[in-house]
């Protein structure tokens, strides 16, 4: 009767292993689920800022869609780009006719800015382009440009410029 009796504690003692182990489990599961759930609610009742502004931008994209053509910048906003940036000579080029520059007119204006020029930038529906450099273009290279262009010079006055040489 001894050997009944211990085994049967030992069953009774797998059954409340496993028991626990499933008990475990099930609260695992329970608190995974649970914490899913809470997710899934604060997900939907909280929307994002980052959903908001691509919502808000989508929409505003579609309905003032005329209004974002007519804001490309403008000649002065691309002049006070180039100011921001500070540098210290700004010369906006046009052609003497008054059309839309060509290839051929980039690669004339490029021949003769000095090779340190910064940045060049296209305005006014092609019609002008903006050069800024922190270098000084040579007074010969200057007269050069106004036999093809109309130059308009937007520098800072003399005392406020950082002397430089473009030859080094």
């Amino acid at each position: 009767m001894k050997i009944k009796a211990v085994k049967i504690k030992k069953e009774a003692r797998i059954s409340e292993s496993e028991f626990l182990h499933f008990h475990r489990r099930g609260a695992n599961f329970f608190g995974v689920f649970l914490l899913a759930v809470i997710a899934l609610l604060f997900g939907f009742a909280c929307e994002s800022p980052s959903l908001k502004k691509v919502n808000s931008s989508a929409s505003s994209t579609q309905t003032n869609a005329p209004e974002a053509a007519a804001a490309k910048p403008s000649l002065e906003d691309d002049l006070q780009t180039m100011r921001n940036a500070n540098f210290d000579f700004i010369y906006v080029f046009r052609r003497k006719d008054g059309g839309a520059l060509d290839g051929e007119d980039k690669k004339y204006l490029k021949a003769f800015a000095p090779a340190a020029t910064n940045r060049f930038v296209r305005t006014d529906e092609n019609k002008a382009v903006i050069a800024g450099s922190s270098y000084k273009f040579e007074q010969e290279n200057l007269d050069n440009l106004q036999k093809r262009f109309v130059i308009e010079n937007f520098s800072k006055p003399e005392n406020q410029t950082t002397p430089k040489n473009s030859d080094k």
